[in-house]
């Protein structure tokens, strides 16, 4: 009982941090509530547009078509409910950095998925976790979601769960590193397709898994099951960096070819460069209605 406890204790006293990482990220990104900007019907009021024959009468704005010899709407913002279902890799090669200066891979993932799901819920969206039945846009479901990065119930390297069947044509977001086979991944992400309604993979990496940076002898571990002595790091490194950038690759082209987005995220660039590129995406995909 005391070691569950201590191990209960030390769950509960990251979840702050990781709250306060994740809010600081996302108020970086966007002071206040980001707009969603979609047309429809819904009850903020977006901008004036010129009347087409497709619009309703009732929208029409006498008094600001009065000012003009044109006629003018009311246009809304679309405000239909959105979810989106967050899962992280939990395999033991996210607990990885190559420097004390660099977070661990895993808690880049967690305050990245974390400050996606404060965008999210801002612009009125529901999140919840892929594998759970819980979504929600209020602060328990954040909480909810910290709470259950902070402690997975299992490893997993590659997404295993499907949404359940009310959440069924969500949107998915995998954030890991996925550096499984790619027959792997690709098996996993095709599964995920075809209960989906678009997804957004963010591959997380240090930036020695890119680089390789190290001189002389190395010793690597793979997860502690592979051990292998290399005499002398710089004579592989060419070799070893156009093997991760063709394992990127590759993942790019499954991404491709099932309508799905792809970025990366470096541990040592900030959390505010990824979630512009993520917020880009996710803008661009609503504006096409394709998730």
């Amino acid at each position: 009982m005391p070691v569950l406890r201590r191990k209960a204790e030390e769950a509960a006293s990251a979840l702050p941090a990781l709250m306060l990482k994740a809010e600081r990220a996302a108020q970086n990104l966007f002071h206040g509530e980001h707009a969603q900007r979609r047309a429809g019907a819904g009850e903020k009021f977006w901008q004036f547009r010129e009347y087409a024959p497709q619009d309703r009468p009732q929208d029409i704005d006498w008094r600001q078509s009065g000012k003009t010899d044109r006629v003018f709407i009311r246009q809304k913002e679309r405000q239909l409910p959105q979810t989106a279902l967050f899962w992280n890799c939990t395999a033991d090669s996210m607990d990885f950095s190559s420097s004390p200066k660099l977070s661990k891979k895993q808690e880049a993932a967690n305050v990245i998925s974390l400050a996606i799901s404060i965008l999210l819920t801002h612009s009125s969206e529901r999140v919840g976790m892929l594998g759970t039945s819980q979504t929600g846009r209020s602060e328990a479901s954040l909480e909810n979601i910290a709470n259950l990065l902070i402690n997975p119930e299992a490893k997993e390297a590659l997404p295993t769960h499907a949404p359940a069947r009310a959440q069924k044509n969500s949107e998915l977001i995998l954030v890991g590193d996925f550096l499984s086979p790619p027959a792997e991944i690709n098996a996993a992400f095709q599964n995920l397709s075809v209960f989906s309604g678009g997804a957004l993979v963010i591959q997380v990496l240090d930036p020695a898994e890119i680089e390789l940076p190290y001189d002389g002898r190395a010793i690597f571990e793979d997860n502690g099951l592979n051990r292998e002595i290399v005499q002398n790091v710089p004579s592989i490194r060419d070799a070893y960096k156009q093997r991760i950038e063709n394992h990127r690759q590759e993942i790019q082209a499954i991404c491709k070819s099932i309508g799905w987005s792809y970025i990366m995220h470096r541990t040592d660039e900030p959390y505010e460069k990824t979630l512009l590129q993520v917020w880009t995406i996710l803008s661009a995909l609503r504006q096409r209605g394709s998730v």
